[in-house]
């Protein structure tokens, strides 16, 4: 077992992963901890993440990770592509809460 933390290349956030040899699947990269957000669930599936027979969250990578090396590029990629995922959801969520403050000024606009 190793454990890893990982700066995103913006800098902005933290990741941290277990990464664990397995005899049955190979390497297997779980995620100890991710950044938290004002509207963070843990319910909520990220992309490439499934959970284990003990409950445990790890990367989904679809081809078996077959070195130590690899294990780490994969936690690399998967906590940048996470971060970039999470960004434009809470820019999406912006844009919309604009939308609909500015649909409702034009309403108050239009009942006066």
């Amino acid at each position: 077992m190793t454990v890893m933390t990982y700066r995103t290349q913006d800098g902005l956030a933290d990741y941290g992963f277990s990464i664990e040899f397995q005899p049955w699947t190979g390497w297997r990269v779980y995620i100890i901890f991710r950044p938290f957000h004002r509207d963070h669930d843990d319910s909520v599936k990220l992309p490439h993440q499934a959970v284990d027979d003990s409950g445990r969250c790890f990367v989904n990578w679809s081809a078996k990770i077959d070195s130590l090396g690899e294990a780490r590029t994969v936690a690399e990629l998967w906590a940048e592509m996470i971060q970039r995922y999470e960004r434009a959801e809470i820019e999406k969520q912006g844009d919309a809460a604009a939308k609909q403050q500015s649909t409702l000024r034009g309403l108050r606009t239009d009942a006066a």
